[in-house]
C-alpha cells in the first residue's frame, strides 16, 4: 500500500499540471501592434515582445525556428483566432500566436487585454493542463477572473512554462 500512496503523491507533486494561476498583466513600454481578437477580447502584443519570445523559443526549442516575426513595428495587425479550431489559420502568424507566442507571453503577463466593452484587464486566470504522456505541449487556458470567460487558448510548451522571459533586458 505504501508503494501506491508514494507514486501517487510523486506523480501528483511531479507537475506543473493542473495550474492554476493568476497573472498581473504589466504595462507595456510601448503601443501594442499586435491585435488578436479572441472571443469577445481583444489581446494586443508589442512586435518587440513578440520577436524576443520567438529569439528565447529559438534558443530553447527549435534552432530551426524563425528568430523574428518579419512584422514592422510602424504597423498594426489584426488576427481572429478561434478556439481549437486549426482550419481556420489563413495568416502563418495566426498559429503562431495561438500555439507559441500569445500563452508564453499572457503566462509572463506582456499582454494588453481589452473585454468587449474595452476594459482594460489587470489580471487573468491561467488554467495549465497536463501534458499528454511523453507530450511536450500542454492546453492552456486563460480566463477574465471578474467573468470566468474565456479570453484566449493555445498550446504552451512544457519548457516554456517556467522560462524566465527577462523581455525587459534588451
Amino acid at each position: 500500500m505504501k508503494p501506491r500512496i508514494l507514486q501517487l503523491f510523486l506523480l501528483i507533486c511531479s507537475y506543473p499540471a493542473h495550474a492554476q494561476h493568476t497573472v498581473k498583466l504589466r504595462n507595456l513600454w510601448s503601443r501594442p501592434q499586435v491585435h488578436v481578437v479572441f472571443n469577445e477580447y481583444v489581446i494586443s502584443f508589442t512586435v518587440r515582445d513578440i520577436n524576443k519570445a520567438l529569439k528565447i523559443m529559438r534558443e530553447s526549442l527549435d534552432s530551426n525556428q524563425s528568430p523574428t516575426c518579419g512584422l514592422d513595428t510602424a504597423g498594426n495587425y489584426f488576427y481572429e483566432l478561434l478556439p481549437g479550431v486549426r482550419t481556420e489559420y489563413h495568416h502563418t502568424m495566426q498559429p503562431v500566436l495561438q500555439n507559441m507566442v500569445g500563452p508564453f507571453l499572457l503566462n509572463n503577463g506582456h499582454a494588453l487585454v481589452e473585454n468587449k466593452k474595452h476594459k482594460v484587464l489587470k489580471e487573468i486566470t491561467v488554467d495549465i493542463g497536463q501534458p499528454a504522456s511523453g507530450g511536450l505541449e500542454m492546453y492552456a487556458t486563460f480566463y477574465d477572473p471578474k467573468t470566468r470567460t474565456m479570453l484566449f487558448s493555445g498550446k504552451l510548451n512544457v519548457d516554456m512554462y517556467k522560462k524566465d522571459l527577462g523581455i525587459d533586458d534588451d
